[in-house]
């Protein structure tokens, strides 16, 4: 590790106590049933390597290496398998975790108990930002897709962070930010009376993103179950099953294993009445 100032040194040393206990109760599985990591060091050359997906994130963006070189000698470096569930809905915020590898489910529970998915959180993510900077209890459960690779910091260690770097702040607004507009887009699915084919059209192109809409056609990476995708949009794994069957029968979505293909954007613009 490499400390930048003997300020961080110091600080370091005071909080080391408390990320090593951690630490030691991560291996050991003593975090309760939630998380189960496999401690792994990231090398110096993956923080500072720029053309690193996760950099792309909008905590990133405002800051230099030596903010990013600081983080990196205080935060823990984690593998986390499958399944593992890395922050849980209603839990106090005691960490806050940077997505560096892999994808994680974002769902929190309806009214009716139901379970909604609100997004997959890709490298350059945080999750738990908002409680962690408000102090209120976790407002979703963050669960790993697939192995994933994060690094993560104390609540305090974190707060204390930004105070040293107060640029960082602009990060976790415009972080902030993003995540409150795709919550406001995924409530328009849910909050206007349209119809099941109607929603699951509306998703499919929100998922192709601004670059593939602007193409004739679109290939979208899908990993999730029918189940899934339903969770979305309040919808039953059946009734998603039947949409995309007939979806396919009428030429505007086919889905090949894991990939979504639509063979013209513009037929399910119109389809969604985008037009």
């Amino acid at each position: 590790m490499r400390f930048l100032d003997r300020q961080a040194y110091n600080e370091s040393q005071s909080y080391g106590s408390e990320e090593r206990c951690f630490a030691e109760k991560v291996q050991a599985g003593s975090e309760g049933n939630t998380c189960h990591f496999s401690m792994r060091q990231n090398s110096a050359t993956e923080w500072t390597d720029t053309r690193a997906v996760w950099r792309t994130g909008e905590f990133w963006k405002c800051l230099q290496s030596k903010a990013i070189l600081e983080l990196e000698s205080l935060a823990i470096p984690s593998w986390c398998k499958e399944s593992t569930v890395l922050l849980k809905e209603g839990e106090k915020p005691g960490r806050v975790f940077f997505l560096l590898d892999g994808s994680v489910k974002l769902s929190m529970n309806s009214i009716e108990g139901r379970r909604l998915i609100l997004g997959v959180a890709a490298p350059g993510d945080i999750l738990g930002l908002e409680a962690v900077v408000s102090g209120l209890p976790y407002e979703i459960t963050a669960e790993a897709r697939f192995p994933c690779r994060i690094t993560s910091l104390s609540r305090q260690i974190f707060l204390d962070f930004l105070c040293r770097y107060p640029v960082a702040w602009q990060g976790v607004g415009c972080q902030m930010g993003l995540d409150q507009k795709r919550r406001c887009e995924q409530l328009r699915l849910l909050g206007f009376q349209l119809t099941a084919h109607v929603k699951l059209a509306l998703l499919l192109l929100e998922w192709c993103g601004e670059a593939q809409r602007k193409e004739p056609s679109a290939r979208i990476h899908c990993p999730l179950t029918h189940g899934e995708i339903g969770q979305y949009i309040g919808l039953g794994r059946e009734t998603v099953s039947r949409i995309l069957t007939d979806f396919k029968n009428r030429e505007l979505v086919e889905q090949r294993g894991t990939t979504l293909v639509i063979s013209s954007l513009r037929a399910l613009e119109i389809y969604a009445g985008q037009f």
